[in-house]
């Protein structure tokens, strides 16, 4: 994918935010770049300024596992598209030989399966064509992932509902902030977001997913917000 049009929509101001963040979280800023689309590897290696912090910039699943191994990256920065083999695979390699890392996969298919990117445990998942959005979905699932969070862009996140027809809730059943805090979480909203926009504490909004977690039966925020979306609770 040609990212170059779509650079100056990240302005310096949203950069050195991401930036800082990233920096001040615990993430291993060790960062290894894949994909099938050679000039975008080009283009992104060279918004890191910090030669240093990249590890690799690779085209095939079986270049990754050798740099997984040896150059044990902090973030995964990946397509779906691979010029041999399979991105998914890649990705579940990765968590198996370098269990802290973060992922963030570009979905440049247009039958894109988020599905299968989400079961992969993939932390940001943003479909091609949002890239250049005003909501800046590269500096919002990077900011995610720099707060162990998870982020699905509103592209990806539509193309799960289609893939992923509601149809019973299974008999779980939320109570109206339960319902509310959910409700924000499909629309992409992080937890200290819905802390300010309820008038309640970040500890709460935290206790509050964790039970919702438990009661879908799931382990992070994606795998909650695409249960939800299959069974259409709160819709």
């Amino acid at each position: 994918m040609d990212l170059t049009p779509h650079l100056e929509s990240l302005g310096p101001s949203r950069i050195n935010l991401v930036l800082e963040a990233l920096l001040s979280s615990d993430l291993r800023l060790k960062v290894l770049l894949a994909s099938a689309n050679r000039f975008g590897l080009v283009v992104a290696a060279l918004r890191l300024k910090e030669r240093r912090l990249l590890v690799g910039a690779i085209t095939t699943e079986g270049e990754a596992l050798s740099y997984l191994m040896t150059g044990l990256p902090g973030l995964l920065l990946c397509s779906d598209r691979l010029e041999a083999g399979d991105s998914y695979s890649m990705v579940r390699q990765a968590r198996q030989l370098v269990p802290d890392i973060r992922i963030m996969m570009i979905l440049e298919k247009s039958n894109a399966d988020v599905a299968e990117a989400v079961r992969a445990d993939v932390d940001a998942i943003i479909f091609a064509g949002d890239i250049g959005n005003p909501s800046q979905p590269i500096s919002r699932g990077l900011l995610a992932i720099a707060n162990h969070q998870t982020y699905l862009s509103a592209t990806a996140k539509l193309l799960l509902k289609q893939q992923s027809p509601g149809n019973q809730t299974n008999g779980i059943k939320l109570t109206d902030r339960q319902d509310e805090i959910l409700t924000m979480l499909l629309n992409s909203d992080t937890e200290l977001q819905i802390a300010g926009k309820l008038g309640i504490s970040l500890t709460t909004v935290k206790d509050h997913t964790k039970v919702l977690r438990s009661k879908f039966g799931v382990k992070n925020k994606i795998e909650l917000v695409v249960r939800a979306m299959r069974l259409a609770v709160s819709r």
